[in-house]
């Protein structure tokens, strides 16, 4: 059926009739329908009226559970749905008010609501879409006065107290304002917003500080960008390579320029500066490899590879042997395992990963004497070379779990291993095992009862 073609043949008396029938029958209609017929004059108003109501509606003694969030925020998005329509249509100021008539109750939303879901999050994030879309295509088609209030709008928005705390949308809402940074007023009134937010910072204690401070050097950044200071920015860069997203920019674009040499000294100076920081060396080593790759430098490609195998990284292992020929890699994969197996009494995952890539089913047999209960899945990979070892070994877990096990769930459990047993041991083994359980724990009438229904 074409809906809104037979729609569109009602006459007017027609369609108020079922607008009205409609609004009858469910109350969020009818909010709908008044939000669409409300005045310009009073949009922004009675968005965030609208906004609160459906919010109020789905508290609980002051709180929203986490079932009710999606609930209380229908009026932010129909208010969305609206700043998208009026941005369609070239209004961008009252889309920029629309939009931040719901980021700014949103934000608010965390203190009395349960965001487990990331709902409160995701409206906040299509608001800042909604800012950013609207404050671009304001530079294109509205007159100077408009932008400089836009931009006054959401720098205002930005450096209220409502966000502190929640530092990461303070800082969206202000790269929305670097989009006006071409306009000389706007970028002094933001430099100068983002100055003194540094000020600020650099006398605070928090924890969080060093984040802040990469945080605001990135939104200087984006303005130098922005505005093609190509030279300023490359310098700004430089100058906070303490920060590890702008010591990536640098390495980034000293690759891209093909100075391979520099790039490298910036990766080793990184690994050197953030010593304490595993994921932050590990992003240094890739990128040094991505240099060496380039410079088609095998041995160095190696040499981080393995070091990357000894750091369980899965991917890193059929890079290097790549690297190698048939011949070579011979002592090569006798020598990780060696590494591994004297480097501590534990085998790491990636040890097992590496042992079924190899098809070395001593090294899978010695994984699962250090972790029996691998026996469960690794059994078939060792059937061929060690069927007397898995039946040992399997028949042990098995009796451990068994012992382990004091409730129906457990004995349920124990009783879905016995069918991978009967798999790997044979169906004799299999029986001899449920009556020697039967057995021993005649006693635990649920257990015996599980058992039963596994043996029939």
């Amino acid at each position: 059926m074409d809906l809104h073609k037979k729609v569109s043949k009602l006459t007017k008396a027609e369609l108020v009739e079922l607008v009205m029938d409609l609004i009858d029958g469910d109350e969020n209609v009818e909010k709908k329908v008044e939000f669409k017929l409300i005045s310009p004059n009073d949009e922004v108003k009675a968005s965030k009226q609208l906004i609160r109501q459906y919010i109020n509606e789905n508290k609980r003694r002051g709180f929203i559970s986490w079932r009710n969030v999606h609930a209380a925020l229908q009026g932010a998005e129909m208010v969305l749905d609206k700043g998208r329509d009026k941005l369609v249509n070239g209004e961008e100021e009252t889309a920029i008010r629309l939009g931040i008539a719901v980021v700014s109750i949103a934000i608010d939303m965390f203190q009395y609501a349960d965001d487990s879901g990331g709902d409160i999050g995701y409206i906040i994030n299509q608001s800042i879409t909604l800012l950013k879309d609207a404050s671009s295509m304001a530079l294109l088609s509205t007159n100077h006065r408009v932008q400089d209030n836009m931009f006054k709008l959401i720098l205002k928005e930005a450096t209220h107290k409502r966000y502190d705390g929640w530092d990461d949308t303070r800082y969206e809402l202000l790269d929305v304002c670097t989009i006006y940074s071409a306009r000389s007023t706007a970028r002094q009134k933001l430099e100068e917003t983002l100055d003194k937010l540094l000020r600020e910072i650099s006398t605070s204690s928090s924890w969080s500080s060093d984040d802040d401070q990469q945080s605001i050097k990135e939104l200087q950044l984006k303005i130098l960008e922005r505005n093609g200071e190509s030279e300023k920015a490359e310098q700004l860069i430089r100058d906070n390579m303490d920060f590890d997203e702008f010591r990536e920019k640098a390495i980034e674009k000293e690759m891209a320029n093909g100075n391979y040499a520099s790039a490298l000294k910036i990766c080793e100076d990184g690994e050197e500066n953030d010593s304490n920081f595993p994921g932050l060396i590990k992003k240094w080593k890739e990128y040094r490899l991505q240099v060496y790759e380039a410079l088609e430098d095998v041995d160095k490609q190696k040499e981080v590879l393995i070091e990357f195998v000894y750091d369980n990284q899965y991917e890193a292992y059929g890079k290097l042997k790549d690297l190698y020929s048939p011949d070579e890699w011979k002592p090569v994969i006798e020598g990780i395992f060696a590494e591994f197996e004297n480097k501590s009494g534990y085998l790491p995952h990636v040890y097992e990963y590496i042992a079924k890539a190899e098809n070395q089913s001593d090294k899978i047999l010695k994984y699962c004497e250090q972790s029996p209960s691998t026996i469960l899945e690794l059994y078939p990979y060792l059937l061929d070379d060690y069927k007397d070892k898995v039946e040992d070994m399997f028949t042990g877990y098995i009796k451990w779990e068994a012992e382990e096990a004091s409730e129906r769930k457990e004995y349920r459990h124990v009783c879905r291993k016995l069918k991978a047993y009967e798999e790997a041991c044979g169906e004799s083994k299999f029986c001899d095992m449920v009556h020697e359980l039967k057995q021993t724990y005649q006693r635990k009438p649920a257990f015996v009862s599980e058992l039963e229904k596994v043996e029939k």
